[in-house]
């Protein structure tokens, strides 16, 4: 291993690191936030609740395409091949491994899921909204690419604008302590510092590493550790749910993350970059859309 190439790799693991850490406490500090601020409105908690848990993942994208007008080295397809890898990962992630650990926590899809009316009604629009983007990926035209991400942001509003809240989970007693409230504000605001901080070493320690191993690796390994840094946060929520037993609580968490990324990231890789997808690309893509239609075909009535 040359020189450079460790470089690269240590910096491509303290970028981790403070995603990691960030994400951890920006979800954390922004759920108990959330909590205090919005108390006695259902809607509002759900909504900043989805946003607080997915903001970090956004931002790794965003920052990717962003990245030729902030001074890093690299080519067009490098930062579009790291970009598609950050949005996919994250909901590859999620479904193919919260979700399923969810249903083996709860007993699978076979056993009548009470959000089965939910799944019905939010998968079609997802699948949609990936098919969309995937289609996309297809044609150079920015005028269409800017239409599909229009449409994509209204689904996500559309499926917002749908939640219900649950009667049966009334919220807790709110914060009163002022210190407290400061101190997770303080917390959130360092949080913030993180998840800003951390996307720009990580992508600079991977393009740096890109130009050394140039091809489809940065694409898994952008996809690979980006979902590990920005959705631990939802797997140690979910994990610490079910093991007290709030279902419905944890599936709320999973799906409201899936929601948000099959639809705002890949809106903003459909508005910032070239868009143009690769067999790589649309492969996972696909295996996004097959488990999304199992998901949607095994969610049954409740009898």
């Amino acid at each position: 291993m040359t020189t450079g190439t460790a470089s690269d790799i240590l910096t491509l693991l303290a970028g981790f690191s403070l995603i990691l850490t960030g994400s951890v406490l920006f979800s954390r500090t922004a759920e108990h936030l959330v909590e205090t601020l919005f108390r006695g409105h259902p809607l509002g908690m759900r909504v900043l609740g989805i946003l607080s848990l997915s903001l970090p993942e956004a931002l790794l994208p965003l920052m990717a395409f962003w990245s030729p007008k902030e001074g890093f080295s690299h080519s067009q397809n490098a930062s579009l091949d790291i970009g598609v890898g950050a949005i996919l990962g994250a909901p590859s992630f999620l479904l193919l491994l919260l979700w399923p650990f969810y249903l083996f926590r709860t007993g699978g899809p076979g056993e009548n899921l009470p959000q089965s009316e939910q799944l019905r009604r939010e998968i079609p629009a997802l699948v949609l909204a990936l098919a969309i983007a995937l289609l996309a990926g297809m044609t150079p035209s920015g005028p269409l690419h800017i239409a599909a991400a229009g449409v994509l942001l209204l689904l996500f509003v559309i499926s917002l604008s749908a939640l219900r809240s649950n009667p049966a989970s009334p919220p807790s007693p709110p914060i009163s302590n002022p210190s407290r409230l400061f101190r997770e504000t303080a917390l959130f605001l360092g949080a913030s510092v993180l998840i800003v901080a951390g996307p720009r070493v990580f992508l600079a320690g991977l393009f740096d590493w890109q130009h050394i191993h140039p091809g489809p690796a940065p694409f898994w390994v952008s996809m690979v550790l980006s979902a590990l840094a920005t959705e631990s946060p939802e797997a140690l929520a979910l994990f610490f749910l079910l093991q007290k037993g709030e279902r419905n609580h944890a599936f709320q968490i999973v799906w409201g993350a899936i929601g948000f990324q099959l639809t705002v990231p890949p809106a903003i890789g459909l508005l910032l970059s070239p868009w143009n997808l690769t067999l790589r690309h649309d492969v996972m893509g696909f295996v996004l859309l097959a488990v999304l239609v199992i998901s949607r075909v095994t969610a049954r009535k409740k009898p």
